[in-house]
C-alpha cells in the first residue's frame, strides 16, 4: 500500500481533527494543568507544568498588522496565561492596548488552533491531486520530521526541475516579530521568490512623485506631536474605530487643545460623529475635492508664499516648447541642471537650491534668453480653474461652502494637515489623490513643522536587520509583486511557481481579491505548505499544515512599524501547546534539511541577538530586561531637503507620467474606474461595494475568537434603508450580493450612515463564515500602470432578497459549539 493510500485509509477529517479539542479546551480555565496535559500528545510535548509556582508578570507585545502593536503584560499562574494588560512603555503617552489584544488568552487556548503537523490524505510527492484541496480536504497527522522532509524534498525537486525561483516563499502581515526576517534569510540562501506588495501602496506612490517620500502612506510626524495641529483632516479613515490605541487618542488630545477636525468620508463613521465638519463625499471623487481645495487656496491667496519659495518648485519655470523645467544649462550652455526661477526684483534668472529661500516670482509667463516659460504655480492655477468649489460640489455631492471652510481652516489656522488613509488607495487610480494632496499641503506650508500631518498613522519604529537577510554565499531571492504572481502560476511568466511555503498569512484564499481565481491558480502548484496558528481558509487549501506557536509561546523581538517609536521583547509565557512549534525552529530545521547546516544558530535567543546587533539604536540586554525601549526617530518629519531631483517639492512633474487610459499626470487629473456614473456596469450593478475595516478584527485575525464572536457573530451587509426598501428587503433579511464575478449571501442591516448607492461588508471575515460565497468573490484583480495596487473598493454590485437559504450555521449548537459557554480565562475561540 502506498503512503497516499495509507493516509487515505487513516485520513482524519477536518472537523474531527482540527476541532476535536473543542470540548476539552472549553474548560481550560477550570481544569488547569491537568487539562493542558491531556491535550498534549505525550508527557513532554507542549507540557507547561512546573514552569511557574506563582503568578508572574511577563513582558510581551501584540503585533498584528494594526496601528497599535502594543507592549503587553501577560500574567501567568500555574503554567497558564490568566490575564493580559497594557505594559508601561518608556514613554507613558504610548501606553495603550485594546480589547482585541487583551483577548489573546482566547487565541492561545482556542480549539481551532492547528495542533499537529498534518498532510492532506490524497497528496503525495509527484501526485499532488490539486483538485482535492479545499473545504472538504482530509488530513493525516504526521511527525514534524516527516512533514519537513516532504517540504524540503519538494523544494529541492522543484529547484532542480524548474529553478530556485519557482519556489515561492509567501509571507503576510500576521505578525511584526522576526519571523519574516528569519524566513527571508532562508529564501535568500535558497534563491527562491519572495513577494512584493500590491496592497495599499497607491496613495504613497502618488505622494512620492511630488516629494520623493512615500510607498504605502507617506511619513508623518509621530503621533505625540499631533496635539500641536490646529486643523486635522481625516480623509477616508475611521480612526476612532480601527486605530483607537495611539492615533485616535492624539487626535482627541488635539481637539481638546482647540484643533478643528474635518472628516472626509462617504460613511457617517464613529470619527465623523466627532468632527467639526463632515464632508460626505461621493465615492471616488476625492481627487476632485482636493483640487477644489487647491482652487480655493489659490483664488483666495491664502497660500504660504515663503514656504513655496524656499522648499518647492512653485516658482520654477516650465518651458512652453518642451514641457520640461528650465535649467541653468539651457541658458548658459553648461551642464548645470539646477532649475530656474525669475527674481522678483531684478527679473534675472536665478537657480533654485534645495531648502534655500529664493525671492522668485510665483506666477507669470516669462522669456529667458529667448526661451518662453511659465511658472509651475501658474500652470497649476490655470489647471484648477475648472475645479471650483461649486463645480466639485455638484460632482462630489457636497456643499461648496463646506469645501471652502475645510480649505480655509487648513490654510489659515496654523500648522495642520491631512491624515490620509489606505482607503483612497483602494480605488484603482488612488495614486492621483496622493499626488494632489501632496501639492495641497505644499501650498499651505505644512511640511517640516510641529503640528503637521500627512498620513493616518506615523512610521513608528522599524528594526534594522542590516545584512542578516543576505548571508554569505546566498543565491539571492527574486521578487514578484502580488499582482504579478497569478501570471507566474498560470502562464509561467516570468517563471513558473511550482511550490509554495507560506507563513503569517491568510491572503491567498481569503484576503486577496478574486478569491475563486486564486483557488484555481493553486491547482498549478505541486506542493503548498502553510505554517500558522489557526486553521484559516488559506491553511485549509494547503497540502502540508505546520502548527505554529502563538506569540505568547515564543521568545521574539517586535518592532512597531506604523505605530509608535518602540522596540519590544516577547518573553515566552509557556511552551507551545500540543505539537506546535516556534516558526524559528521550523525554519531552522527546514534549512538543515535543505543542506544549510550553518545558516542558523539553532538557538532562538542567540539568533535574535544577532539580528538586533545590526541596529545600534538599542541594547539587546536592556531590551530583554525592560520589555520595550524607545528608539531615536525624528518626531517631526520633512526637515531635510526632499529626495527629488531638485531637492524640493515638485509641484509640476516634468516626467509627465501617463496612466493606462492615456491621462498625462504632469499635474493631477482625476481618473476613475467603476465609480463613474456612466461605467459600463453601472446600470446592471448600480451599487458601489466596499469592505471597510472593523473594530472587531485585524484584517482576518480574531475572526475566530470566541469573545469577539459573542458580540459580532456573523457578517452583515450595511445598506441604506432606501436602497433596501426599493428592492423589497427588510432589515434582518438575508440578501444575495452579486455582480459579474460572483456572489455572497449575508444578513442585511439598515444603516443610515451609509449614503444611498453604497453598501459594505466589513473585511476580514473568513469564507466559512458566510452562508454562501465570500466578499472576495465580488472583487477583481485589475490594477493601474503607475502604482499597481489591488482596488478593493472599486467594485460594483447589486443586491436582492436571497432565496431560501440554510442559516443554521449561526444557531445550530453542533455547528457553533466553539461559541458556547466559556470561562473567563483560557477558552476556545
Amino acid at each position: 500500500m502506498s503512503k497516499q493510500e495509507e493516509r487515505t485509509e487513516s485520513g482524519v477529517s477536518r472537523r474531527s481533527v482540527l476541532l476535536s479539542a473543542g470540548a476539552a479546551a472549553g474548560v481550560l480555565g477550570i481544569g488547569g494543568k491537568q487539562t493542558l496535559d491531556s491535550l498534549t500528545r505525550d508527557a513532554t510535548s507542549g507540557s507547561v507544568d512546573g514552569l511557574f509556582d506563582e503568578t508572574q508578570v511577563l513582558n510581551t507585545a501584540c503585533a498584528p498588522n494594526c496601528r497599535g502593536k502594543c507592549p503587553l503584560n501577560v500574567h501567568v499562574r500555574d503554567g497558564q496565561i490568566k490575564f493580559v494588560e497594557p505594559q508601561m512603555t518608556d514613554d507613558e503617552q504610548y501606553r495603550r492596548g485594546c480589547l482585541l489584544g487583551q483577548s489573546h488568552v482566547q487565541r492561545v487556548y482556542s480549539p481551532k488552533r492547528l495542533k499537529y503537523p498534518m498532510v492532506r490524505s490524497d497528496w503525495s510527492p509527484g501526485d499532488p491531486n490539486p483538485e482535492g484541496r479545499g473545504e472538504g480536504a482530509e488530513f493525516e497527522q504526521v511527525s514534524w520530521d516527516e512533514a519537513l522532509d516532504y517540504v524540503a524534498e519538494e523544494m529541492l525537486r522543484v529547484r532542480e526541475e524548474y529553478g530556485p525561483e519557482s519556489v515561492f516563499f509567501h509571507t503576510g502581515s500576521g505578525d511584526n516579530g522576526m519571523g519574516t526576517t528569519i524566513f527571508g534569510r532562508l529564501a535568500s540562501m535558497f534563491g527562491g521568490t519572495q513577494q512584493g506588495w500590491s496592497i495599499d501602496s497607491n496613495v504613497g506612490i502618488g505622494f512620492n512623485r511630488v516629494t520623493g517620500y512615500g510607498y504605502f502612506l507617506p511619513p508623518t510626524n509621530e503621533s505625540e506631536d499631533w496635539v500641536n495641529a490646529n486643523t486635522i483632516i481625516v480623509w477616508g479613515s475611521d480612526l476612532l474605530a480601527s486605530q483607537f490605541q495611539n492615533d485616535a487618542s492624539k487626535v482627541l488630545d488635539a481637539m481638546e487643545s482647540g484643533a478643528k477636525l474635518v472628516v472626509v468620508d462617504p460613511v457617517y463613521t464613529t470619527t465623523a460623529a466627532k468632527a467639526d465638519l463632515w464632508l460626505p463625499i461621493k465615492p471616488g471623487k476625492d481627487t476632485h475635492l482636493a483640487l477644489a481645495m487647491i482652487n480655493e487656496v489659490l483664488t483666495e491667496g491664502i497660500y504660504d508664499a515663503e514656504f513655496l519659495r524656499e522648499r518647492t518648485t512653485a516658482g520654477a519655470l516650465v518651458r512652453d516648447d518642451t514641457g520640461e523645467l528650465l535649467r541653468m544649462g539651457d541658458i548658459d550652455g553648461s551642464d548645470d541642471d539646477r532649475v530656474v526661477g525669475v527674481h522678483s526684483e531684478t527679473g534675472e534668472p536665478v537657480p533654485l537650491e534645495p531648502d534655500t529661500y529664493a525671492d522668485v516670482e510665483l506666477f507669470g509667463q516669462y522669456e529667458v534668453d529667448g526661451i518662453e516659460a511659465t511658472t509651475g504655480l501658474t500652470l497649476l492655477e490655470d489647471h484648477v480653474q475648472e475645479y471650483s468649489p461649486e463645480a466639485v460640489a455638484d460632482v462630489a455631492e457636497l456643499d461648496a461652502e463646506d469645501i471652502r471652510t475645510a480649505a480655509r481652516w487648513l490654510a489659515t489656522r496654523g500648522p495642520g494637515g491631512i491624515a490620509s488613509s489606505y482607503a483612497l488607495g483602494r480605488y484603482k487610480y488612488g495614486h492621483v489623490f496622493g499626488q494632489t494632496y501632496a501639492i495641497l499641503l505644499a501650498l499651505t506650508g505644512d511640511y517640516g513643522k510641529s503640528g503637521t500631518i500627512h498620513a493616518q498613522h506615523p512610521l513608528g519604529a522599524s528594526l534594522s536587520s542590516g545584512d542578516y537577510g543576505s548571508p554569505e554565499g546566498a543565491e539571492g531571492a527574486q521578487s514578484l509583486r502580488m499582482h504579478e504572481v497569478p501570471d507566474a502560476l498560470e502562464n509561467g511568466e516570468p517563471y513558473p511557481i511550482k511550490a509554495i511555503y507560506g507563513m503569517e498569512s491568510n491572503m491567498l484564499v481569503n484576503q486577496f481579491p478574486d478569491r475563486q481565481r486564486w483557488m484555481d491558480l493553486l491547482e498549478n502548484v505541486d506542493m503548498f505548505a502553510m505554517a500558522d496558528i489557526h486553521r484559516t481558509p488559506t491553511v485549509q487549501h494547503a497540502d502540508i499544515l505546520l502548527p505554529a506557536a502563538h506569540w505568547f509561546e515564543r521568545e521574539d523581538i517586535t518592532d512597531a512599524w506604523g505605530s509608535h517609536p518602540h522596540i519590544s521583547y516577547r518573553t515566552k509565557a509557556h511552551d507551545p501547546l500540543w505539537d506546535a512549534r516556534d516558526d524559528y525552529y521550523i525554519i531552522n530545521d527546514l534549512g538543515e534539511k535543505l543542506g544549510y547546516d550553518d545558516l542558523f544558530l539553532n538557538d532562538k535567543r542567540a539568533e535574535l541577538e544577532e539580528i538586533a546587533s545590526n541596529d545600534d539604536r538599542f541594547d539587546f540586554d536592556e531590551l530583554r530586561e525592560k520589555g520595550n525601549v524607545r528608539i531615536d526617530v525624528d518626531v517631526i518629519k520633512y526637515q531635510d531637503p526632499f529626495p527629488t531631483d531638485t531637492g524640493r517639492i515638485e509641484i509640476y512633474d516634468e516626467d509627465q507620467p501617463v496612466e493606462d487610459e492615456g491621462t498625462v499626470l504632469d499635474l493631477p487629473r482625476p481618473i476613475e474606474d467603476r465609480t463613474t456614473d456612466d461605467h459600463e456596469l453601472a446600470d446592471e450593478y448600480p451599487l458601489m461595494f466596499m469592505q471597510k475595516h472593523s473594530k472587531w478584527r485585524i484584517h482576518s485575525q480574531w475572526a475566530d475568537n470566541a469573545m469577539v464572536r459573542k458580540m459580532n457573530p456573523e457578517p452583515t451587509l450595511d445598506v441604506h434603508p432606501s436602497d433596501a426598501r426599493e428592492r423589497g428587503i427588510d432589515e434582518g433579511d438575508y440578501v444575495r450580493v452579486y455582480n459579474d464575478r460572483g456572489e455572497v449571501v449575508v444578513r442585511a442591516e439598515y444603516n443610515e450612515g451609509m449614503q444611498p448607492g453604497l453598501i459594505n461588508i466589513d473585511q476580514g471575515w473568513w469564507a466559512e463564515d458566510f452562508v454562501e460565497g465570500s466578499l472576495q468573490d465580488l472583487t477583481h484583480m485589475e490594477v493601474n500602470d503607475l502604482a499597481p495596487t489591488f482596488a478593493f473598493y472599486d467594485v460594483r454590485a447589486e443586491i436582492e432578497p436571497a432565496p431560501d437559504v440554510d442559516t443554521s450555521m449561526y444557531t445550530d449548537p453542533e455547528s457553533a459549539d466553539w461559541l458556547g459557554d466559556y470561562p473567563s480565562e483560557g477558552d476556545a475561540q
